[in-house]
């Protein structure tokens, strides 16, 4: 293939409602800093309908254009009509790279674009970087049960198209300066396009404390033996602000939904501060998270969460975080 004609880093979301979803703003930064690297510029395509937000607020974190397809037929999500809009939009603007959220319905659409332009996709990926001897993007992502990191290319083919978790990457301090161009591209698509009927939405609960928004995370794994013990968790998340999360072993129990879980199989955290109680901090957990500062407590000095953390403490949680909780309200009481 002539590459010469493939240039820019793409950015894909779908609207939530109409309002833009925050990981998109996050995919934007990154994609800004890989841009900065590669000398290339940065695109948002959002889709959707009856967009409610300012598209200026993605040109202000790193975007040089913001292409709207705003349509009353992708109201809501469905992958044959999305596909067939934006195959269309690609194969005219001829990406470089393309970005997708590693959600579910990015994980449905970029393989579904990736097999019409005929090229790959790497899922789940968890770092961007790019190669400065060849201009390609590495995508890394957990490999081997989550061993691993692995680096994966695309040299043969374009765009390079990957999904990457939310949550991963910190959306960048907005730059009101920044110049760029918000442009509404025509949707031509008929109701025979639409491939699936909907027929009722059934609104799940919302989370009061998501932990991939939360700027304190409180987290605990295998260290906790029984739910008396864990409940402390959620007097010390509170005295603290934050929100609770969990390695895979605590949804097992029961003891947490799903959405509260982190790792390669469950979400990704960019916290200000991320507290690790009886957490071992294999891969699998840690590729999903990407905190300022980490502060483990561990009864075992050797664990892998203890040579990451930025704070290392060898303690029995059980006897830690009942003294902890206490300190803390002591502190909080001196101040009022």
């Amino acid at each position: 293939m002539d590459f010469s004609d493939y240039k820019g880093i793409y950015v894909v979301g779908a609207l939530f409602d109409g309002h833009i979803r925050k990981f998109i703003g996050e995919f934007t930064g990154e994609a800004r800093a890989l841009a900065d690297k590669s000398g290339e510029e940065v695109s948002v395509v959002l889709l959707g309908s009856d967009l409610k937000d300012d598209p200026q607020s993605l040109i202000a974190l790193g975007a040089d254009h913001v292409y709207v397809m705003d349509d009353p037929l992708l109201v809501h999500y469905d992958g044959q009509a999305y596909q067939k809009v934006l195959v269309k939009f690609f194969r005219e603007k001829k990406p470089s790279t393309v970005i997708f959220g590693a959600t579910p319905k990015g994980r449905d659409l970029a393989p579904r674009i990736a097999a019409d332009l005929v090229c790959g996709v790497t899922a789940d990926v968890t770092e961007l970087d790019i190669d400065q001897d060849t201009g390609l993007v590495i995508c890394s992502r957990p490999a081997m049960s989550g061993n691993i990191l692995a680096d994966i290319i695309s040299p043969d083919y374009r765009p390079q198209v990957c999904t990457v978790r939310p949550g991963i990457f910190r959306s960048p301090a907005p730059d009101a300066s920044r110049k760029g161009e918000a442009v509404h591209v025509k949707v031509e698509l008929e109701q025979s396009d639409i491939g699936t009927i909907l027929k009722e939405i059934l609104k799940g609960e919302k989370d009061e404390h998501p932990i991939e928004t939360a700027k304190v995370v409180v987290a605990g794994g295998r260290g906790f033996h029984s739910k008396e013990e864990w409940d402390r968790l959620y007097e010390l998340s509170e005295l603290l602000g934050g929100s609770v999360g969990c390695s895979r072993p605590i949804c097992e129990l029961g003891w947490e939904p799903k959405s509260h879980q982190i790792g390669q199989t469950g979400k990704g955290v960019a916290p200000k501060v991320y507290f690790a109680f009886g957490i071992s901090g294999v891969m699998q957990h840690m590729c999903a998270v990407n905190a300022d500062i980490i502060i483990a407590v561990n009864k075992d000095p050797n664990a892998p969460i203890m040579a990451m953390a930025d704070y290392a403490v060898v303690a029995d949680i059980k006897e830690f975080i009942p003294r902890f909780i206490d300190k803390i309200k002591e502190l909080k009481a001196e101040k009022e």
